[in-house]
């Protein structure tokens, strides 16, 4: 538990990526290997935290040249954990099915030397050209509102910021993300979204509906906001996307 089976031989890392990982072996390659392009020499590391993985994740991961960590599931537990190991000033929380714009490295590192952070970005979803929806939710994530501010458009946060805000919430089974941005807006004051976008899979908007899916989405935020427990949460989402 906790051991990580790989280790960087850089300097220690100005910025850590943090990715959340469970049975992702059919796209954990390309998507890390997309990433690493990106990366410079030395600076940043990736972290892989893995909720239990029965698959080939663990070795590809360590293949790959990232560290990987083990942690109980749960992504905000997952994610904490990837904090308590992460050797960087800053992190950078991403989900594994959403990738960062091509200079994601020279704007994360400006917000730092700005102080332009917490930073997250727009969200635009993959081929999303075919569904006139789509990019309207998309155009919509450009807007400091509260209701578009999710995990999957990742996060850039400073590792004091975090630590005094508890990190995410365990006891969360959804909306982990939205909830530790409102919190770290209290602490911080601000909150920078970027006008770059990142890339999130619409797979599941392409499996059940993008009308339905969002149907859903909006349900348990609405639901989320007026205090309905995270158990009931979970069952609406399993149940809508689980049949």
């Amino acid at each position: 538990m906790n051991a990580a089976i790989h280790k960087p031989t850089v300097k220690t890392p100005w910025c850590s990526v943090i990715i959340p990982v469970l049975n992702e072996a059919s796209i954990l390659k390309q998507q890390i290997r997309t990433l690493s392009d990106t990366l410079p020499a030395t600076g940043i590391e990736i972290i892989l935290v893995d909720g239990g993985s029965d698959d080939d994740t663990f070795r590809i991961a360590g293949a790959l040249g990232c560290r990987i960590i083990a942690s109980a599931r749960g992504r905000a537990r997952q994610m904490n954990t990837g904090a308590a190991h992460a050797r960087g000033s800053y992190l950078y929380f991403l989900h594994l099915d959403t990738s960062p714009p091509s200079d994601w490295v020279k704007i994360l590192f400006s917000a730092i030397q700005e102080e332009t952070h917490p930073l997250t970005f727009r969200l635009r979803f993959s081929g999303q050209e075919d569904s006139p929806l789509l990019r309207f939710y998309s155009w919509c994530s450009q807007f400091d509102v509260d209701a578009f501010r999710y995990g999957d458009q990742s996060l850039l946060v400073r590792r004091e910021d975090f630590l005094a805000v508890g990190g995410f919430r365990e006891d969360h089974r959804l909306m982990e993300g939205h909830d530790l941005i409102r919190r770290l807006r209290r602490r911080t004051g601000r909150l920078t979204v970027h006008p770059a976008a990142v890339t999130t899979s619409s797979r599941r908007y392409v499996e059940y509906g993008v009308v339905f899916t969002q149907a859903i989405f909006t349900l348990i935020y609405l639901l989320y906001r007026v205090g309905v427990p995270q158990r009931q949460l979970a069952a609406i989402h399993n149940w809508a996307f689980r049949r």
